[in-house]
This record gives C-alpha cells, structure tokens and sequence, in this order.
C-alpha cells in the first residue's frame, strides 16, 4: 500500500493554509470578521493520519467497485451463449490494452447485448424526461 509522503510544496501549502482561510473569512465577512473563530492552526501529524485516511478510503471504495464489477461481469459471462463468450474471449486475448474489470464488463455488455438494452432504457427515459418538461413548460405557457 502506498504511503503518503510530503513534498515540500504540499507542505507548505498545507502550512498556509489557516492563513489563506482567514484571509478568506476576513474578505467575505468583513464585519464580522473579528468574531468569527479562527481556523486551526496546521498540525503536521494530524494533517499525515488525515490524508493517510483519506488515500485509504479511496483505494477501499476503488478496490470494491472493481471486485463488484468483475462479480458482475463473470456473472453475465456465464450466461452468455457460447458463441458469445468465444467472441468475447477471443476480444479478450486481442486487446493489447490494460486488463481491467471495467474492460470486461465492456465486452460482455457489447457482445450479450447488455449495452443495446441499457442503451434503449436511457433513450426511452430521456424521452420520457423531455415530454414532461415540454408538456410542463406549454402549460406554464397557457397559465400566463
């Protein structure tokens, strides 16, 4: 896992910033300005664990959404016909790209047929959604 490092620019950016935020608080509430609690000053380990926090979080999410995507895929795989999934295996093996989930989930939905049939709710949808707004805006035009 990746640890967060400090350069020096991020580090002195992280050091301002109280500083850029009073001066924030002070130019957009000037006449409160001088009761409005001041920020925090910077604190170097409590900034680290809280980025460090953050990275975590964000590799978690990442790392279940394409384990959630592969489940996904190989589900609609195996349901596939086996002429779809020897044309899917054989765009697998072709592709010189990166090996991704989201790739696979890609092929599956290109080659069963997936990507057509959420393809065709979107258009129906969005149609669904500019009827409404037309026959909302001509009512709101009799009304005046």
């Amino acid at each position: 896992m990746e640890v967060f490092e400090w350069t020096k620019r991020k580090l002195t950016l992280a050091e301002r910033r109280p500083q850029r935020q009073a001066m924030k608080l002070a130019s957009n509430y000037p006449l409160i300005a001088s009761v409005l609690e001041p920020p925090q000053a910077f604190d170097l380990e409590r900034e680290t664990e809280s980025r460090r926090l953050a990275y975590q979080r964000s590799e978690q999410r990442m790392r279940a959404f394409h384990a959630r995507i592969w489940r996904e895929s190989r589900k609609d795989f195996f349901l596939a016909s086996d002429a779809q999934r020897a044309l899917i295996r054989s765009a697998w093996r072709e592709w010189r790209g990166p090996t991704t989930s989201t790739y696979f989930r890609y092929l599956v939905d290109l080659h069963t047929g997936v990507m057509e049939a959420r393809s065709e709710r979107f258009r129906a949808a969005e149609k669904q959604r500019r009827l409404s707004i037309l026959a909302l805006s001509s009512s709101q035009l009799q009304i005046q």
